[in-house]
């Protein structure tokens, strides 16, 4: 079929858009052609709806949609919030429509109350008790005398329908708001209305969504058909949406509707009790729900605080509020965050004003927690009441690009999170208009294919909270440690229900959060050290098995040691780059220290590529261990030329051995160090100007930042007989290539700068990142002062290394081809890059 075309016209609570949508190839793509404000004025007459500004509005963008279009145009339809509607007479609308959250509805609400119980309603309409709802505003409207000159009430979508079409009707899903329709029948409940005392005249015909109501007779669509969609905004979202059985879905914007789709509507005391809400679906269903206040919150705390000054965006406040650990908690759900006005006074009153919340960081954080509270709550009602267990939360609308909100609605509800499409709504207007004319056929399962071929979604696993605390506070101890890791080095994971949750590539272990954990499947992770070798086409195959075990959408690549964690079975595993213990790792003779001083204690394994090598090698001895000695493997395990790994079901006996095996070397290095003085190569020369040759050194690289050190490790280590030789023979660890270079320029003073910096680079093709000065000490450079130090530090470590490594044996360090490797690394490269960021 050739494409065509369908415009949709969305109106939120506080923008509307008009978009035009274009069938073709069994996907529909999107394009926003005109947006406006939608939001309500303060009158002296209350708060009203410029429903004529906003159908000039809406012509615009019908016109803007007409222009734009490549293909035909075959219909129109319009998707609207709810319980709003105007007046007609005789001659036309008698006045500007009322917005809901005008505190009129309150009066309305007591008036209803008068005729006909809570419970009654319910069993009745089986609506949510809110005082917004349309019953409450026409009863408002019947004490005030305003429907004795109406002729007609349309709900705003249906009243912008008929200036269109000249067509007068109310579609069933936005009708099922009013609390005046009977949700068994479909059809206004008769009874009630007389009950209530409102004039039968001016209730219109329900037509069922999908309705051809006409074409439109006037604008730049005439002769186009309007269609009736499920005109209630909420009912084409969850069309727009990709929910499977037992799915909840969450159409979250300036409200968060969260709810299931049933084939019938529950109408028990139990379900008025919860608050619950039975509105009409598409296609006969349900939408089960409650309405939780939502984004409103924010947005209205935002304008307040433009009113003082501060111009904050949402983004931005999101952002901030990810660094935020304690923010109180409130009711999300509360009627006094219904009317506009100072939305963080009335916060601060549900938390006892808690003086925090003045800081926007903590606000935000704040109403996230309290939706992610209230999302759990709705959902476990939802779940008691109707005896289905949820498999998974489908979060649609503006909301489902929040990610922090997304991942602790997972997080609160333990169930994972579909985050998208961020245009449910317009797409859901569409595919009903699309079905209506004849471009698509089938069942709302058929739509929502189409919905999954046209879009993507993010995916958002609930944390194992108390493992990833564990973790993340394991971590942090030991990257805020020099002793034991530098920069983005080192990594950390914890294993819960089959899935590894690992330390992002580059981020430091000292900073790092829950939140920046990667999860990964396991099971994946582990057929890939017995299956075939990626194909290279794929690029790095660690990088390609990671994308395929990924069980999320993050922007951050996990740890390249993604494997050796997941094969070690324990729940946490801790890898470091211990200083002195890389003093047995970093020598020669380091397997046959590993078994002296640590018997079976600690499992050796010699170097090897880091990645898919490097796992299988430790996968190997591990199995070996197990047939040799008929124990498994041991909690440690010594890399030659890397590192410490330490793993364990408990992060205190964890933690507790790796500094037991640290203690156990600081004693023997001290040991060596007292039996064998070093031997300086030659007498002492007159020390050089470091400051004057680091200032040379930064010039001639045209570094913009320069660090030194002139320690006594950092002076006397280099001129030293080992010193000597290790100053050439080249890395002891992976680190050292990454943040330090390979090899440092070795100087005696200013003048040989440049003339060693012409022969480094004609050797070795790069610019060094370290000098040295042998007897005045260390100069790193970097492109900012802290790239600069993490250069030195990450030296300077290497040669207490050197010297510690000297001490019980002899050094050894990376050969030719294993440095290659790692400097050629794409994966070291990226984590470079990171840390540096």
């Amino acid at each position: 079929m050739a494409a065509q075309s369908v415009i949709a016209v969305d109106l939120g609570a506080t923008s509307g858009r008009v978009v035009l949508g274009t069938l073709a190839g069994g996907r529909i793509d999107l394009t926003e052609v005109h947006r406006f404000s939608t939001a309500a004025r303060q009158t002296d007459d209350g708060l009203r709806l410029d429903v004529a500004g906003l159908f000039a509005e809406i012509q615009t963008g019908i016109g803007l949609a007409m222009a734009a279009a490549t293909a035909p145009v075959v219909s129109l339809g319009i998707d609207c919030w709810a319980v709003d509607y105007g007046l007609l007479g005789d001659d036309g609308l008698l006045e500007e429509p009322f917005n809901y959250r005008d505190p009129r509805t309150e009066r309305g609400r007591a008036l209803v109350r008068e005729r006909i119980s809570e419970a009654e309603l319910y069993s009745r309409v089986g609506l949510q008790d809110v005082p917004f709802n349309t019953v409450n505003q026409l009863a408002d409207d019947l004490a005030a005398g305003r429907l004795d000159r109406a002729r007609r009430f349309l709900l705003l979508p249906d009243l912008l329908a008929s200036w269109l079409t000249g067509r007068e009707v109310a579609e069933r899903t936005n009708a099922s708001t009013t609390a005046l329709l009977d949700p068994l029948t479909g059809q206004w409940d008769w009874e009630l209305v007389d009950r209530l005392g409102l004039p039968r005249r001016i209730f219109p015909e329900v037509v069922e969504p999908g309705t051809v109501l006409g074409t439109i007779t006037e604008g730049p669509a005439a002769g186009v058909p309007l269609v009736a969609v499920g005109t209630h905004d909420t009912a084409s979202a969850v069309v727009g949406a990709p929910l499977a059985d037992d799915d909840v879905f969450i159409s979250s914007g300036t409200w968060s509707l969260v709810g299931m789709e049933l084939d019938a509507p529950i109408l028990t005391q139990q379900s008025r009790a919860a608050d619950l809400t039975n509105e009409g679906g598409v296609d006969g269903t349900v939408r089960y729900l409650k309405n939780v206040m939502g984004l409103w919150i924010l947005s209205e705390a935002v304008r307040h605080w433009a009113a003082e000054g501060r111009d904050l965006s949402v983004p931005e406040l999101v952002a901030a509020a990810r660094a935020v650990r304690d923010a109180p908690h409130f009711d999300a759900t509360h009627p006094s965050l219904l009317p506009p006005g100072d939305m963080v006074g009335r916060v601060k009153a549900l938390s006892g004003g808690d003086a925090r919340l003045d800081d926007p960081a903590v606000f935000t954080r704040a109403l996230i927690e309290s939706l992610a509270d209230a999302y759990a709550d709705v959902i476990a009602e939802i779940s008691a009441i109707t005896g289905r267990s949820p498999r998974r939360i489908v979060v649609v609308g503006g909301g489902s690009q929040n990610t922090l909100l997304c991942q602790r609605a997972a997080d609160r509800t333990g169930l994972p999170v579909s985050a998208g499409p961020v245009e449910a709504t317009a797409l859901g207007n569409c595919l009903i208009q699309a079905r209506a004319v004849g471009l698509l056929a089938g069942s709302l399962t058929d739509l929502r294919r189409t919905v999954m071929a046209s879009t993507t979604v993010t995916q958002y696993l609930p944390r194992p909270e108390k493992e990833l605390a564990a973790i993340t506070a394991l971590s942090n101890e030991f990257g805020a440690n020099p002793a034991f890791a530098r920069a983005g080095g080192g990594n950390s994971s914890a294993k819960a229900d089959g899935v590894l949750w690992i330390k992002p590539s580059g981020v430091s272990m000292g900073t790092l959060t829950a939140e920046d954990l990667v999860p990964l499947d396991l099971a994946v992770l582990l057929d890939s050290l017995d299956a075939p070798d990626p194909d290279p086409a794929l690029g790095d195959p660690v990088n390609h098995i990671a994308t395929l075990a990924r069980r999320d959408d993050g922007p951050r690549r996990p740890s390249v040691e993604i494997l050796f964690h997941a094969l070690i079975p324990d729940t946490y595993v801790l890898h470091s780059h211990p200083l002195l213990i890389n003093a047995v790792t970093c020598n020669a003779d380091g397997e046959r220290l590993t078994r002296d001083h640590f018997g079976d204690d600690v499992l050796w394994v010699p170097y090897v590529d880091p990645g898919l090598p490097l796992a299988r090698e430790i996968k190997a001895r591990r199995e070996e261990f197990t047939a040799r000695t008929g124990r498994p493997a041991p909690s440690a395990t010594f890399l030659m030329n890397h590192g410490l790994i330490v793993s364990g079901d408990d992060p205190a006996a964890v933690a507790e051995e790796s500094y037991r095996i640290l203690r156990r070397i600081e004693d023997a290095v001290a040991a060596a160090a007292a039996r064998a003085a070093e031997t300086p190569a030659a007498a002492e020369a007159e020390l050089a100007d470091l400051a004057a040759v680091a200032e040379e050194f930064r010039a001639a690289v045209g570094a913009a930042a320069v660090a030194t050190d002139d320690g006594d490790l950092a002076r006397a280590f280099p001129v030293t007989e080992a010193g000597t030789r290790f100053l050439v023979e080249g890395p002891l660890i992976p680190d050292q290539i990454v943040y330090a270079g390979s090899f440092p320029l070795v100087v005696t003073g200013v003048a040989e700068v440049q003339p060693r910096l012409a022969e480094f680079r004609e050797a070795r093709g790069v610019d060094p990142v370290v000098a040295v000065v042998p007897g005045s000490g260390v100069v790193a450079v970097g492109d900012s002062e802290r790239s600069a130090t993490t250069a030195l530090q990450v030296y300077v470590d290497a040669l207490t290394v050197g010297r510690a490594a000297t001490a019980l044996g002899r050094v050894r360090a990376l050969d030719e081809r294993e440095r290659r490797f790692i400097e050629t690394w794409e994966a070291e490269a990226y984590r470079k890059q990171v840390a540096k960021a």
